[in-house]
């Protein structure tokens, strides 16, 4: 449950240097474990991305690439997400999204042990948020007051 909304915090992935997957972990000086350590401090993280090509952006989806350093060098922190809420969000040119879009959040939050509130599909259509967009994004807000 979302108790105050006063503490939200919003971390561009492109303001930080995270690299690719490396299963030498050669990467592990760059900005993914400072990262993961500063969104531990919340219990909700809502990961929200433009739809490329059918796909997350490659920013998030490096990212989430990444999540395997905490299944191998930095098991302890993958084990702090355990509990916590994932929710996922996108924006796009079409009204209509593929469920498999959300599928490896859906998946990367089971993996983990996170609760996952589901996912919320936006688009702009004629320049303009429609206004069934608009209700939706309140509807998923008040799905993860609760």
């Amino acid at each position: 449950m979302v108790s105050s909304w006063d503490s939200l915090d919003l971390v561009d992935l492109n303001d930080h240097n995270i690299s690719y997957f490396d299963y030498a972990h050669a990467n592990a000086d760059d900005d993914f474990i400072p990262l993961v350590e500063h969104i531990l401090n919340y219990d909700l993280i809502l990961f929200v991305t433009p739809v490329y090509w059918y796909s997350m952006s490659a920013i998030m989806k490096t990212f989430f690439d990444r999540i395997s350093d905490l299944l191998t060098i930095r098991k302890d922190l993958g084990r702090l997400l355990r509990g916590k809420t994932m929710g996922s969000a996108s924006c796009g040119s079409d009204d209509v999204l593929d469920k498999e879009f959300y599928y490896p959040f859906l998946q990367t939050a089971r993996y983990l042990g996170m609760k996952y509130s589901g996912h919320l599909h936006t688009y702009v259509q004629d320049n303009d948020i429609p206004e069934d967009v608009v209700a939706g994004i309140r509807e998923y807000i008040h799905k993860l007051k609760t």
